[in-house]
C-alpha cells in the first residue's frame, strides 16, 4: 500500500472486481476512456488474471482514506525494465470525488513511486484531445505534452485524436520524489 495525506494507493485484487465495473460504468467516465463500454465482472476478473500472468502492470484501487470507499484507480502499465518506461492511467469513478484532488494526490504518488521505487526513467500517458480536465491534471502532475497522434481512435461512430504526454524522472514535482510503499 502506498499511503498520502488524502489517499491510499492498494494493489487490485480480485475482491475489487464489483467496485472496478462500477467506477468505469459511470457514462462520464465511460466517455473519457478508450473503451467502447465497461467490462463486466467477469471480464474484469479474466483481464487481471492475463495483468497478473503478464507481470508488465501495476494496478491500484484509490482508497479515500476517511471513508475507506473506493473512488479509482490508478495505474502503470507497459513497464519497461530494459528502457526504464511505463504508460500511466488514472480514474475517478465515483462522481462525488472527483474535483477534490484526490486524482492529483494518487497521480503524485504513483509517479513518486514509479521513479523512485521502480526507478522508471519516463512515465508517458494516451488521451483524448478533448478531455480537457484530464490534460488539465496531467499538467499539474508535470507531464508535458509530446504531440497528437491524429484520428488515433475510433468510438462513438467517429475518430478522435489522442494526445501523448510524458514525464521525466528528472522533472517531476518535488511533491512525487521519496514515495515507499507502506505494509
Amino acid at each position: 500500500m502506498i499511503e498520502g495525506e488524502r489517499v491510499q494507493l492498494r494493489r487490485m485484487g480480485p475482491k475489487d472486481a464489483a467496485d472496478v465495473v462500477r467506477l468505469r460504468s459511470d457514462p462520464e467516465v465511460q466517455a473519457r476512456l478508450f473503451s467502447e463500454r465497461p467490462p463486466t465482472v467477469d471480464e474484469h476478473l479474466r483481464w487481471l488474471a492475463e495483468v497478473e500472468a503478464r507481470g508488465d502492470r501495476l494496478e491500484f484501487m484509490i482508497v479515500e482514506r476517511t471513508s475507506g470507499r473506493s473512488v479509482g484507480t490508478i495505474g502503470l502499465s507497459h513497464i519497461d525494465s530494459r528502457h526504464h518506461r511505463a504508460e500511466y492511467g488514472v480514474v475517478i469513478g465515483e462522481p462525488g470525488a472527483r474535483g477534490k484532488g484526490l486524482a492529483s494526490e494518487a497521480s503524485r504518488l504513483l509517479l513518486g513511486y514509479a521513479f523512485g521505487t521502480l526507478r522508471l526513467h519516463r512515465v508517458y500517458l494516451h488521451v483524448f484531445v478533448h478531455n480537457e480536465p484530464a490534460r488539465r491534471l496531467y499538467r499539474r502532475v508535470g507531464f508535458e505534452p509530446e504531440g497528437v497522434l491524429r484520428q488515433h481512435v475510433w468510438k462513438g461512430d467517429e475518430f478522435h485524436d489522442v494526445a501523448v504526454m510524458a514525464v521525466l524522472a528528472g522533472e517531476r514535482s518535488p511533491t512525487s520524489e521519496g514515495t515507499k510503499p507502506k505494509g
